[in-house]
């Protein structure tokens, strides 16, 4: 089987497109901060580098001897000094001869007389910034300068102006993420709503308090759910009006039968109407267990917490009612009873143990033993029906509770809904269902339902 396609995220579209354009800001915001670093560091030393190659230009004067740089040595040490980057300074005559400075500086540009210009070279293999200036007496003076104050002005400003923005950057995202979580926080709120929900719980999602973006969706499954949940109601009225239909003329037909057997009838004649007696009453049972399992489905979960019971009292009447059905049967039932007080409808607590000793009795063989306890346990109270019937293998204790499921080879007139009546029951009290084998080793099964601790002062 092919994988599935990975699902959609919105959260996902959502960051896949802002963290990108985020980051596009950022390497431009990055560039505009360089070129304006850069603007900033060129226009404040070009200045500062002009200053001694204007008065360089202003000291060259020609004498007898030529043209010369009327400067001292350390009036010219005072101008080129500079505590973090060399500065190195030529004179050329108009024809390009060098009368002072440093030979190793390249030709300057062609510039009129007057004219100034500033451009990027190279002196030693480093790169400098050169200032040159072409007086009116034809001479070329260029000043050079390395990049060591420019090229950490040009990092603070980056820094200065990228910190912010990255901050920013980051800070965007968080609460993006944030701002998506939130935003999507009415979903997982409907979503955690539907989880908690069991299969029977169909009322609509409050549809009031959603976001108008989700507040369509929830309304077409407030519809849907208003379909279901007339559907299962349509589906439990017929199940209950069905099976209230049928226990009249199955009683009828099971009372005439009973009437008949008490003739005098050929022996042929009284193994067909005893078969046909079996079948009516297994016929009537299963209409009753049916009208049962409808109760149990209509009553809404927490409906079921109405009042407070003790299941001492609950289990008390199941024994004088099943106590004369277990003797026709051969078949020890005892009651090992304690109070425990548990909330809970009487009605459906009645049909659950109904259920446990009824299907406890039809799968125990003759001179077995059946036993009801209930009692408080240390957290929580209990109710338990145990019996020494062929037991439960523990591949099919996982499906005893479907509807209709038998264990094909068990003894027993079952219809497969007992258990399936006292698991609904169960769930309508928050009860857990729990198959044990008996404590002495035996064959045999125990089923226990543990409700859960009263809430004090309740």
């Amino acid at each position: 089987m092919a994988d599935a396609p990975p699902r959609a995220s919105i959260r996902r579209r959502l960051l896949l497109f802002l963290i990108p354009s985020l980051c596009i800001l950022v390497v431009g915001a990055s560039a505009a901060t360089y070129f304006v670093a850069l603007h900033v560091a060129r226009s404040a030393y070009d200045r500062a580098l002009l200053d001694p190659a204007l008065d360089m230009a202003a000291n060259v004067t020609v004498d007898a001897n030529g043209p010369r740089l009327a400067m001292l040595q350390q009036v010219q040490e005072a101008l080129l000094y500079d505590s973090e980057d060399t500065l190195i300074f030529q004179v050329r005559a108009p024809d390009g001869a060098v009368i002072a400075g440093d030979e190793g500086l390249g030709m300057p540009p062609s510039l009129n007389r007057g004219e100034r210009a500033f451009f990027d070279g190279r002196y030693s293999n480093q790169p400098v910034r050169v200032a040159a200036i072409r007086p009116d007496n034809g001479f070329y003076v260029q000043v050079a300068e390395t990049l060591h104050k420019r090229n950490r002005l040009i990092w603070e400003v980056l820094v200065a102006g990228l910190a912010p923005t990255l901050a920013i950057a980051l800070a965007t995202v968080g609460l993006a993420w944030t701002g998506v979580a939130r935003g999507l926080g009415p979903l997982e709120s409907v979503r955690a709503q539907l989880l908690r929900r069991s299969a029977q719980d169909l009322q609509p999602l409050d549809e009031h308090s959603a976001p108008s973006e989700i507040a369509p969706a929830i309304e077409a499954l407030n519809r849907l759910l208003g379909r279901l949940r007339e559907a299962n109601e349509m589906q439990q009225r017929f199940l209950a009006n069905a099976a209230h239909e049928l226990r009249t003329p199955l009683a009828g037909l099971q009372m005439h039968l009973e009437l008949l057997l008490r003739r005098d009838l050929p022996a042929d004649v009284r193994d067909e109407v005893s078969g046909m007696h079996k079948a009516t009453v297994r016929a009537g049972h299963l209409a009753n267990q049916l009208l049962a399992l409808a109760k149990a489905e209509a009553t809404a979960p927490d409906g079921a917490r109405s009042a407070s019971l003790d299941l001492y009292a609950v289990a008390d009447r199941a024994a004088h009612e099943w106590v004369q059905r277990a003797m026709a049967r051969d078949i020890d039932l005892g009651f090992l009873l304690e109070h425990a007080h548990v909330a809970g409808d009487p009605m459906l607590l009645a049909e659950l143990i109904d259920n446990l000793i009824d299907n406890a009795l039809r799968y125990t063989p003759r001179g077995g033993t059946v036993t009801v306890r209930c009692g408080a346990a240390p957290d929580r109270p209990f109710l338990s029906v145990e019996d020494t019937g062929p037991g439960i293998p523990p591949s099919a204790q996982g499906r005893v509770f479907e509807r209709f499921y038998r264990i094909q080879g068990t003894p027993g007139d079952g219809t497969g809904l007992g258990l399936a009546i006292v698991k609904e029951v169960a769930q309508r009290h928050g009860a857990t269902l729990h198959i044990e084998s008996p404590a002495d080793g035996q064959a045999g099964t125990r089923v226990v339902v543990r409700f859960p601790a009263p809430v004090a002062g309740a």
